[in-house]
């Protein structure tokens, strides 16, 4: 079938822009891939990636979730995606804290679902579920006149004895003041961070996702897809044009 010039110059300018389309995908597919199949010699397993932005691509928390605030004068009590940190050491599974006292010998930390006992130096004495206390869901934590501890509930107040064994209902006034935030120094950050996600992405994690188009979920994927289906088509219309162009020569007169 002979074909006419108007659709020849249609069929180049299609050819041209999947070439064009398809020629980032076939760099960062040639990069990525000369790299993997050399991880061992580039290390690249050995390589963390600590990049706020790729952290939350693999739906990991990076530095700026982390919430510290002040415990026992000179440390630090963080909370970072659903864990409790005692300065950089894991200390138990948690919501955000809601107030903390800090006393001695204990020091309790109020979160909505559980009271945690802590020693004056960090450590888990013991957690106390909502199941255990005289309410259902804690909203603050406040203090009344004399400073004691006031659990304040949908379900009414409660203030707690000197060792937080017994709750009484509460009446009375109390205040409540807010926890104040701490900023965290960077070291401060990745100590958290490097026990929270294991010291954050290999590189060949990341360039191996990138080479499939996963780093990019649903998208990345379809992208990769769509560019090998025009690699294909490229071929498939190059050597088709060159038969053609072969098969002319022959069959056309000397």
């Amino acid at each position: 079938m002979k074909i006419t010039l108007p659709r020849k110059r249609t069929i180049l300018a299609w050819h041209r822009w999947l070439g064009f389309a398809s020629a980032c995908f076939l760099v960062i597919l040639s990069l990525t891939g000369l790299a993997l199949n050399h991880t061992e010699w580039l290390k690249l397993d050995q390589i963390t990636l600590r990049n706020r932005l790729l952290l939350e691509r693999y739906g990991m928390a990076s530095g700026s979730n982390i919430q510290a605030y002040r415990i026992n004068n000179d440390d630090l009590l963080a909370h970072l995606d659903g864990q409790l940190f005692y300065n950089s050491t894991p200390l138990t599974q948690g919501t955000q804290p809601l107030g903390i006292m800090s006393g001695d010998p204990i020091s309790v930390v109020a979160t909505a679902s559980q009271l945690i006992y802590l020693s004056t130096d960090g450590q888990l004495i013991e957690t106390i579920s909502n199941n255990q206390l005289p309410y259902n869901t804690l909203t603050a934590l406040g203090t009344d006149i004399d400073g004691n501890a006031v659990l304040i509930s949908a379900d009414g107040n409660w203030r707690p004895d000197p060792n937080w064994l017994e709750f009484n209902a509460y009446d009375a006034a109390y205040q409540v003041t807010p926890l104040s935030l701490l900023q965290l120094s960077q070291q401060q950050s990745d100590d958290i961070l490097a026990d929270f996600q294991g010291g954050g992405i290999s590189l060949y994690r990341a360039l191996l996702d990138l080479h499939s188009g996963r780093l990019f979920g649903w998208a990345g994927r379809s992208a990769m897809d769509l560019s090998a289906i025009a690699i294909l088509l490229l071929i498939t219309s190059g050597i088709g044009g060159w038969f053609r162009r072969s098969r002319q020569k022959t069959i056309s007169p000397n």
